[in-house]
């Protein structure tokens, strides 16, 4: 055998030796308690003129609940009374039977339980030092890590820690048009709803605009555990606009359930519910809901502090319907 011919048999028996060794361990019987992480696709959404990556979200298996059962959700008349409900919509609704009645959400399917999206994906925050972002538009970013999207992404993690198998959006739905931006969301969220049909709440995470009467950003901020957090809202939809949505109260009573929750860890950080004509797609799910984090003026640390608090009370509803079945 010569020399050449010596080298491609030895260059064959290593690579035959690497295949073995790789189908032993993948036959081999893995740890017991470990896992590897999930990788979801979410949605690829490519500009023909721009091509883009697949937009992916990776997310881990949700752990093991170890918590005590959850007990069903009460709900007192007080918390009730506590909630303010305002907005343009003028319909009547009885506050306190929404809030202490039994939730129609239906956790028992096996599959993702809640989807999170952001219509306006690319809204961001007021720069702080060491969160400086490339700008596409004023406060508004398509740099994932500083828009919304890690606001939705925080609060995916939280709801995993405890068990909840959550899925997150993470294309740039407002990008390059802003306008229509509903009307496209409303299809990404048929497409989920049509192969997951286990997902009983979609959250539309935004960030709200206020300013002042110089036109600079404002920051509606409170204070919890000696921190600065940025103030949350509630938006729910009704069919008062004209689109239909006749289970527009089974959105409002979760709606209140999830700001009591809040409320209870962190007092002051909701703002007033605000209760719209539109529909904002909320139609889709019975535990459909928008929430605004902060404001222009706020920051994004301000935004993640308060993720904290309302994705242990998503978990807390979430955890209380199941004790209810």
């Amino acid at each position: 055998m010569n020399k050449r011919a010596e080298r491609v048999f030895c260059a064959c028996i290593m690579l035959f030796s690497v295949f073995i060794r790789f189908m032993l361990w993948e036959q081999a019987p893995k740890e017991q308690g470990t896992s590897l992480p999930e990788i979801r696709v979410i949605r690829t959404e490519q500009d023909p003129a721009q091509p883009s990556a697949p937009t992916v979200q990776t997310l881990l298996t949700p752990a093991p609940d170890k918590s005590a059962p959850p007990e069903p959700l009460s709900f007192s008349e007080s918390e009730a009374a506590a909630i303010t409900v305002g907005g343009r919509c003028s319909y009547d609704f009885d506050k306190t039977a929404l809030l202490t009645r039994a939730s129609a959400m239906d956790f028992s399917q096996a599959g993702p339980k809640v989807l999170i999206v952001h219509t306006h994906s690319s809204e961001a925050y007021t720069p702080e030092p060491g969160w400086e972002y490339e700008a596409s538009d004023p406060l508004r970013t398509e740099n994932a890590r500083f828009s919304v999207i890690r606001i939705g992404t925080r609060i995916a993690e939280i709801l995993e820690e405890n068990g909840i198998e959550t899925m997150h959006d993470t294309a740039l739905n407002d990008y390059p048009s802003y306008s229509g931006a509903y009307d496209r969301m409303a299809e990404t969220i048929a497409g989920y709803l049509a192969q997951y049909p286990s997902i009983q709440m979609v959250l539309d995470v935004h960030r709200d605009a206020a300013s002042d009467a110089a036109g600079n950003p404002v920051s509606l901020t409170q204070a919890v555990d000696g921190e600065t957090c940025a103030k949350l809202m509630l938006v729910i939809g009704t069919n008062e606009g004209g689109l239909t949505h006749p289970n527009w109260q089974e959105n409002l009573a979760n709606a209140l359930k999830v700001q009591a929750l809040t409320e209870r860890k962190a007092p002051g950080l909701m703002r007033d519910l605000d209760l719209r004509t539109e529909r904002f797609n909320q139609n889709l799910t019975p535990g459909s809901m928008l929430v605004e984090f902060g404001s222009t003026g706020n920051t994004l640390q301000q935004a993640l502090r308060s993720a904290e608090y309302f994705g242990r009370a998503l978990a807390a509803l979430i955890k209380g319907c199941a004790a209810q079945t």
